[in-house]
């Protein structure tokens, strides 16, 4: 149940939140974020590095991930970029959005949905969410995604 009212409540804060105009610029970025929770998935599996509750509900866990966490989170990430995307205000938005990224996963951990195995723990966690919020700005700044508005 616990990963059912997650899904519900990250797509009622993508209903409440969203700007739905830029559609046409933001979803290619939320898809390529999908895909790297996808990516993560595969790796974690192959490699146990956590697990969520049991391994009977791990696709449940996996697909609200993939359909939900990462797909509502890129979109409001691209969707309030500063305008002025200097080092020092980039910066300051990656720490608030890693912030927000571990605090959800900290929950997570703390209410016993997700446990970490072998040498995996949250401060790579951390990391890792940094590498994969440069990954979509990246992605987004190269592509111009902002021409299909």
């Amino acid at each position: 149940m616990f990963w059912v009212i997650r899904f519900v409540l990250f797509w009622t804060v993508w209903l409440v939140f969203a700007d739905k105009k830029r559609w046409r610029e933001i979803i290619p970025v939320s898809v390529f974020a999908s895909f790297l929770s996808s990516s993560s998935d595969n790796i974690m599996h192959q490699y146990h590095l956590w697990v969520y509750d049991t391994e009977e509900t791990s696709f449940i866990a996996d697909m609200t991930d993939d359909w939900s966490v990462y797909l509502v989170i890129a979109y409001l990430f691209i969707q309030w970029l500063p305008k002025e995307q200097t080092l020092g205000r980039m910066l300051k938005y990656m720490f608030l959005w890693t912030g927000v990224v571990i605090l959800i996963e900290y929950i997570h951990v703390a209410s016993g949905h997700m446990t970490y195995s072998y040498w995996w723990n949250i401060h790579l966690s951390y990391f890792a969410d940094w590498i994969l919020f440069v990954m979509i700005y990246q992605y987004h700044k190269i592509f111009h995604f902002e021409r299909l508005l």
